[in-house]
């Protein structure tokens, strides 16, 4: 009989560099205890698809951007499999997914890689696991609401473009977050310049008090 079980966990948005890459790459590898392992480190860039075999390869390719959103790890070896990648379509966290014989050993891997990337969160993290596209669709609809219960005209101009500005800022968070708000980012080398290195951080703030300021406005108008 053979037996496999899996276990998944979302991880929080993270920042890293190569050298805390490897890190994580040298915790990972003892948990396998195989003298046939195997590790893949996949990068896809606009117009080709890498795969290294070790940091060492990375570290020697010189054709790199100074930052990547996009790559994924897997390692595998004595019947243990660990992959950290991608989510589903719209989710922009990674999970980090593994499987073997032992549910111990696939919860212990997990808390393992979740504690460490853990240590290395952006501050917007939460934004990113937030039901945004609930709150999208609710205040979406609060136009047709508030015009379905309060009496006609009472909804002036002014406070009807203030609710249009926050839809609209609210939907470009949402549909853009995975590039404005990366879950992911892998720290070839350092950005110079202040707004490159933050550009994230800069955006989110920009974005939420403009939402405010917007909210401010439709109450002052009415």
């Amino acid at each position: 009989m053979k037996r496999e079980v899996e276990r998944i966990k979302k991880m929080p948005s993270f920042s890293i560099t190569v050298g805390e890459l490897e890190e994580l790459w040298n915790r990972i590898v003892p948990m396998l205890d195989s003298d046939s392992n195997r590790f893949s480190l996949d990068i896809d860039l606009p117009s080709e698809h890498l795969e290294f075999d070790s940091i060492s390869e990375l570290r020697d390719y010189s054709n790199l951007p100074d930052q990547l959103t996009k790559f994924s790890l897997y390692f595998s070896g004595g019947g243990k499999r660990i992959s950290i990648r991608s989510g589903a379509f719209n989710d922009t966290n990674m999970v980090v997914r593994t499987s073997s014989d032992s549910e111990a050993w696939c919860a212990g891997a997990i808390e393992t890689i979740y504690s460490y990337l853990s240590t290395y969160k952006k501050w917007y993290s939460w934004f990113n696991v937030a039901p945004v596209g609930w709150f999208l669709f609710i205040f979406a609809n609060i136009a047709a609401v508030a015009n379905a219960l309060l009496p006609k005209d009472s909804i002036s101009t002014p406070v009807f473009l203030s609710w249009l500005a926050a839809l609209f800022t609210i939907g470009i968070l949402y549909v853009f977050r995975g590039k404005l708000f990366p879950g992911s980012t892998l720290k070839i080398r350092e950005s110079e310049g202040f707004f490159r290195k933050h550009s994230a951080e800069l955006s989110l703030v920009i974005a939420l008090i403009s939402v405010i300021i917007t909210i401010i406005g439709w109450f002052v108008a009415k």
